[in-house]
């Protein structure tokens, strides 16, 4: 598979959006993923399974501030939005991430303008990325989900594609100001869920059926990259 999408093909990776956004999003994503492969060597497992069309809602564990740039150029060939922390939207570094259509939202989970702006993008038949443990790991475990996420589900009903993330914990734990410069990262693409199937369970079989699928790849991740390190040793 190319690790590179058609860059021509952008009404059917982000419907509703211009060219020139298009190919500015394009740019981005491919300086992201040349640092990622130089400085880690990234690798991107299943990116088969991202769907080529329709609403999709990325759900991810999260260890890092790297996780975003792993996820983003792991589901690349649909551009997808972003809901970032809101105090990380200042300064030049708040209008670049805008200007790849990321969103603010508040810590507290109670930002109903991100989220309204999750719920346009999915609505409008494009992709989403949300971290459901509202916050980078302390210790690069999967936590609990916040149920923030279900309104998602219950409203718009996308497939939902499951990530693993693993490495990048290593390279930028909480706490540190700046990322090591070493070790290894692995980007693994769940099997996608129904949004319809989801949205008729109850919150709490959703919020778990969502769990599992994303601790399932999360394992696949961390195995590969345990079996990558054990290799170049």
């Amino acid at each position: 598979m190319s690790p590179f999408p058609n860059p021509f093909a952008y009404r059917r990776r982000a419907p509703g959006r211009g060219a020139l956004r298009a190919i500015w999003w394009d740019f981005g994503a491919f300086l992201c993923w040349s640092w990622l492969r130089l400085a880690y060597g990234l690798r991107r497992v299943h990116r088969e399974r991202v769907p080529k069309t329709g609403a999709i809602l990325v759900i991810s564990n999260h260890q890092s501030f790297l996780d975003p740039l792993v996820n983003g150029v792991t589901v690349w060939d649909r551009q997808f939005t972003a809901l970032a922390r809101a105090s990380l939207f200042v300064g030049p570094f708040g209008w670049l991430l805008r200007s790849v259509s990321a969103r603010p939202i508040k810590q507290s989970g109670g930002d109903l303008e991100a989220m309204r702006a999750a719920l346009s993008e999915l609505e409008g038949g494009r992709v989403v990325i949300l971290y459901p443990e509202g916050t980078r790991s302390p210790d690069g475990s999967l936590q609990e989900f916040k149920r923030g996420v279900l309104l998602l589900v219950k409203r718009t009903k996308p497939t939902i594609l499951p990530m693993g993330v693993d490495g990048t914990f290593d390279a930028w734990p909480r706490g540190r100001k700046l990322p090591r410069y070493r070790g290894k990262v692995v980007c693994v693409c769940g099997e996608p869920l129904s949004g319809e199937a989801l949205a008729a369970l109850s919150p709490d079989e959703a919020l778990a059926a969502m769990r599992v699928a994303v601790d399932a790849a999360h394992t696949e991740a961390r195995a590969l990259r345990t079996a990558w390190m054990g290799a170049s040793s």
